[in-house]
């Protein structure tokens, strides 16, 4: 009887290891896939910046909020020095993208700021 009540411990820790380990590996697929996703937003902002096209760069900023919704709890749990890192850069696209016309040298510069953010979160 206590052999078998060894041998039920150890399966249930083992249990218990291979479960905890796939949430860990959830998050992480959930943020890296944020991230790649984000990415891609940040470019078609990028590109209504560069096009002058405000009216696309307000619906792309609404976008990447939207996106950034999606994964930006699971950041804060890893790093809440770099969910506040993101967040910055962030708030000054989605507030610059809603003035016509577009600053795009401020645009600019937050776009990659939040790009070299992201990379920092996808470490």
């Amino acid at each position: 009887m206590s052999k078998l009540r060894m041998k039920f411990g150890v399966v249930m820790m083992l249990t218990a290891a291979i479960v905890l380990s796939a949430c860990g590996n959830k998050e992480d697929n959930k943020i890296s896939d944020g991230v790649s996703n984000m990415k891609t937003v940040l470019t078609d902002v990028q590109k209504a910046v560069d096009a002058g096209d405000a009216a696309k760069a307000k619906t792309e900023a609404a976008n990447l909020e939207e996106a950034w919704a999606k994964f930006e709890d699971n950041v804060k749990d890893k790093s809440k020095e770099l969910y506040e890192k993101a967040e910055t850069p962030l708030h000054v696209i989605e507030a610059g993208a809603g003035v016509d016309p577009l600053d795009k040298e401020v645009l600019t510069k937050s776009v990659n700021e939040l790009n070299q953010v992201l990379d920092e979160i996808n470490k």
